[in-house]
C-alpha cells in the first residue's frame, strides 16, 4: 500500500470524526420545540431521536396517589405488646404474693382500681400458692407461644395478611394466625382442670391483646415503591416520527411531546460536555480507520490491482463523505425524513465505476456510515440499503449507457417490496405507509439522477473504464473502429477474432470480460499509422520490407505500440485499455526480423528487436496478449483440426511462460488451463472448414 493512500484514508477518517463532533444529534437544543399550548406551529416537526414523553406532574401526583391508596397495609409482630402482656401477669399475681391473711373483697377492690375485673370465686382460687403458681406457670408458657404466633384483630376484613419479618414481607393466610377471640379459647382450651378454666378465661380477658398491629415504616416504604413503578411516562416516540404539522394548533398531548423532547436535549447536552463528545467522535475516527483500511484491504486482495489505484481510492473516499454530507444535511440541516436520504448514489457509483461485486460490498460500509450520522439508527438505512441490491443487479444487466431507466425501475420495485415487508412487521398504519412510499420514492429517483449527472464527470476526470465507457467502445459506429474496418480491414477482423477469445476466457478466470474484448478491439490501433507494412492488411507487405534494413522493419513494427497509445489518449480511452495496448507483447522479440537481420549478418543492437514492455500485469492483458498470439498463429495453419489448435494453444502458453511474459501476471496455471479449455471451442468455429457443396 502506498503512503499517499494511507494518507488519504486517515485524512478521510478524519474528517468523518470532525463531522460527527460537529453534528452530534444532541449538540444544540432548537427553538422550534419551545412552543407553547394553543400555538401554531410554522413549520412541520419531526422528532430528530427517539425519546419518552413525560406525564404532567399533575397526572403523575394523582397516579401515584392512586397507586399507594391501593396499597394494603403491612403488619408486625409486636415484641413489646408481648412484654406488656407478661407485665400484666405478673402485676396482677403480685395482688396475692406475701400477703398473709388476704381479705377477697379489699383484694378484689385493689384489683378493680389497677383495672383488672376478677370473680370472688376466682380470687379465692388465687388465693391457694399451690394452684396460684400452677396457674402462672401454665399462663407463662403458653401466652409467650400464642403471641410468637400472633394475635390479629377481629375487625381485619382480608383473607391474607402481609407481615414483615427481618425487613422480609411475608403473606400469611389468617387460618395460620390467631384472632383475639381464638387466642383466648386456645388457651383456655389447653388448660386441663376444668374447675378452673373460667378463672383462666377471665385472666385471658385480662392479659392477651393483638400484638399485629400495623408497621408504618414498611406500609410506607410499599407505598414509595408503588409510587415510583407508576410510568413517568405516556409512551415514546420514534424518531422522525411526526409530533406536529405545519400549521396544525398545539394540543395538550403535543405539547407534552414538544416538552419532553426539549427536556431529552437539554439532559443529554447537561450530561456531555465538549472533552466527552471528542472522545465519543475519536472513537469514529478509529472505527472509519478500520473500516476503510479492512475495504481498501478486501479489494486488493481478491479484486484486480487497478481497482486499488490512487484515483479510484479517492472516489470510493469521496463517495463515502457525499453520503454523510447528504446525510446531515437532510436529517440535522433540513430536518426531513431520512428515508429521503439518495442512500443509492454513492453505492451505484461505485458499482458502476469499480463492478457490482464491490458495489454490494461498499453498500454495507455506506449503511454503517449513515447509519452512526443517524444517531446509530438502522431501520431506514436497512431499507435503503435492500433496495439498492435492485438498483446493482440493474446495473449488472446494463447494455447501453442510456438505459438508466431500469435502475430506477428496479429500485422503486425493490424499495415497494422492502416498506411494504417492513410497514406490515411493525404494523404501520396505512397513512404512514404511504408516506413512506413517497419518501422512498424521491430517494430513489433523487439517486438516479445524480448517478446520470455525476458518472460522466468522473469518468472524464480520472478517465475510467466504468462499464458504460466500455460498453461505449464497443459500438460499431465508434470512430476508431470505423476508421479502422475502412484502412486497416485486416487488423479490425484480427481484433475481432481476439476479443471474442479474450471475452470467453476472462469470463472463464474471473477476469473483467468487458475490459478484455474492448483491450482486444484496440489493442493494434497503432497499425492505423503504416497500414500497409502488416501483413493482415497488405498480403505484399513482405516486399515492402524486403526494401528495408531488418533494423528498421522491426522498429516500425514496435512503433505501432507507441502510436496505438498516442491514438488512445488522444481519443481518450480508458488508462486500463491503454494499459493492455502498451502491454500486449511484453517484452517479446520480434522474431521474424531479428532473424532476418542475423541472416544478414548485420550489426545491430538486441534491444531494437524487443518490444519496449512492459510486461503483463493484469489478467485482462496477459489474456489479449495469449489471444493475439493464438489467432495470428491460427490464422497461417493448413490444417484446423482440433488436435493442431489445442497445440497452437499448448505452444503460446508454454513459449510465453518460457520467455518470462507471464511474470508479472497474476494467472494461475489452472486458470491458463481454463483459458485454454474456452479458447478452443471458438477456435474451432472460427477456422472450421466448411463443407464443400457439390455442384448441381
Amino acid at each position: 500500500m502506498k503512503i499517499n493512500k494511507i494518507h488519504l484514508i486517515i485524512f478521510t477518517a478524519l474528517l468523518i470524526a470532525l463531522l460527527h463532533f460537529a453534528y452530534n444529534p444532541y449538540r444544540n437544543v432548537s427553538n422550534i420545540y419551545d412552543l407553547k399550548l394553543g400555538e401554531i406551529a410554522e413549520k412541520d416537526i419531526n422528532a430528530p431521536f427517539d425519546f419518552n414523553v413525560y406525564k404532567s406532574k399533575e397526572a403523575l401526583k394523582a397516579e401515584q396517589t392512586v397507586a399507594a391508596a391501593k396499597v394494603q397495609p403491612i403488619y408486625k409482630v409486636s415484641e413489646n405488646l408481648k412484654f406488656n402482656a407478661q407485665k400484666n401477669l405478673d402485676f396482677v399475681f403480685q395482688h396475692f404474693i406475701l400477703q398473709d391473711g388476704l381479705d377477697i373483697q379489699k383484694t378484689k377492690t385493689k384489683l378493680k382500681q389497677n383495672g383488672y375485673e376478677l370473680s370472688l370465686e376466682n380470687i379465692k382460687l388465687l388465693m391457694n400458692e399451690k394452684r396460684r403458681i400452677s396457674i402462672y406457670n401454665f399462663l407463662s408458657e403458653n401466652i409467650t407461644k400464642i403471641f410468637t404466633i400472633g394475635i390479629y384483630s377481629d375487625s381485619y376484613r382480608y383473607q391474607e395478611i402481609k407481615i414483615s419479618k427481618s425487613n422480609r414481607v411475608v403473606e400469611y393466610n389468617l387460618n395460620r394466625l390467631y384472632s383475639l377471640e381464638e387466642a383466648k379459647n386456645k388457651l383456655v382450651n389447653w388448660y386441663t382442670v376444668e374447675s378452673e378454666r373460667h378463672l383462666i378465661h377471665e385472666l385471658a380477658d385480662i392479659i392477651l391483646i393483638e400484638n399485629i398491629i400495623v408497621d408504618n415504616d414498611m406500609t410506607e416504604l410499599e407505598k414509595k415503591k408503588l409510587k415510583e413503578n407508576v410510568s413517568l411516562t405516556l409512551g415514546k416516540v420514534k424518531k422522525n416520527e411526526r409530533i406536529i404539522g405545519k400549521n396544525q394548533k398545539v394540543t395538550p398531548i403535543e405539547l407534552l411531546k414538544l416538552q419532553s423532547l426539549l427536556k431529552a436535549q437539554r439532559d443529554f447536552q447537561s450530561s456531555r460536555n465538549n472533552v466527552q463528545l471528542m472522545l465519543s467522535s475519536f472513537g469514529i475516527f478509529l472505527l472509519s480507520l478500520l473500516i476503510l483500511f479492512l475495504f481498501d484491504y478486501i479489494i486488493v486482495i481478491f479484486f484486480p490491482s487497478n481497482f486499488s489505484s490512487i484515483p479510484r481510492t479517492i472516489i470510493i473516499l469521496s463517495s463515502i463523505l457525499i453520503s454523510i454530507i447528504l446525510t446531515i444535511f437532510i436529517n440535522n440541516i433540513l430536518v426531513i425524513p431520512s428515508l429521503i436520504i439518495p442512500f443509492s448514489l454513492s453505492v451505484l457509483i461505485i458499482a458502476l465505476i469499480f463492478n457490482p461485486h464491490i458495489g454490494i460490498l461498499f453498500n454495507f460500509i455506506i449503511l454503517i456510515f449513515v447509519s452512526i450520522f443517524l444517531n446509530w439508527s438502522f431501520t431506514n438505512p436497512m431499507i435503503l440499503s435492500l433496495t439498492t441490491f435492485g438498483g446493482i443487479i440493474a446495473l449488472k444487466h446494463m447494455k447501453k449507457r442510456q438505459e438508466y431507466y431500469p435502475i430506477t425501475l428496479y429500485l422503486l420495485i425493490s424499495f415497494f417490496i422492502v416498506t411494504t415487508s417492513v410497514s406490515l412487521i411493525k404494523f404501520e398504519g396505512i397513512t404512514i405507509y404511504f408516506w413512506h412510499l413517497l419518501w422512498g420514492s424521491i430517494s430513489c429517483i433523487t439517486s438516479v439522477v445524480g448517478l446520470i449527472l455525476l458518472t460522466p464527470f468522473i469518468e472524464r476526470k480520472l478517465n475510467l473504464a466504468t462499464k458504460q465507457i466500455l460498453l461505449e467502445l464497443l459500438d460499431f459506429d465508434n470512430e476508431l473502429l470505423k476508421k479502422m474496418a475502412t484502412v486497416a480491414s485486416g487488423t479490425y477482423h484480427h481484433s475481432l477474432i481476439v476479443g471474442n477469445l479474450s471475452e470467453s476466457a476472462a469470463e472463464a478466470v474471473g477476469a473483467n470480460h468487458l475490459l478484455a474484448r474492448v483491450g482486444s478491439y484496440y489493442h493494434d490501433i497503432g497499425k492505423l499509422e503504416n497500414p500497409q507494412f502488416f501483413i493482415e492488411n497488405n498480403p505484399e507487405s513482405t516486399e515492402l520490407h524486403d526494401k528495408m534494413m531488418p533494423t528498421e522493419s522491426a522498429r516500425l513494427i514496435k512503433n505501432h505500440i507507441s502510436n496505438g497509445v498516442a491514438m488512445a489518449r488522444k481519443y481518450k480511452l480508458p488508462r486500463s485499455v491503454i494499459d493492455i495496448i502498451q502491454q500486449h507483447h511484453g517484452t517479446g522479440q520480434i522474431k521474424f526480423f531479428y532473424n532476418k537481420a542475423i541472416e544478414a549478418k548485420l550489426e545491430f543492437d538486441e534491444e531494437q528487436f524487443y518490444y519496449s514492455g512492459p510486461k503483463a500485469y493484469t489478467k485482462e492483458a496477459s489474456i489479449v496478449m495469449i489471444a493475439d498470439i493464438v489467432e495470428s498463429t491460427t490464422k497461417s495453419l493448413d490444417d484446423f483440426s482440433e488436435k493442431r489448435l489445442k497445440k497452437v494453444l499448448d505452444d503460446t502458453i508454454y513459449n510465453l511462460i518460457n520467455e518470462g511474459q507471464l511474470n508479472e501476471s497474476p494467472l494461475t496455471l489452472k486458470e491458463l488451463e481454463k483459458i485454454k479449455i474456452y479458447m478452443l471451442p471458438i477456435l474451432m468455429g472460427v477456422y472450421r472448414k466448411r463443407l464443400e457443396y457439390p455442384e448441381i
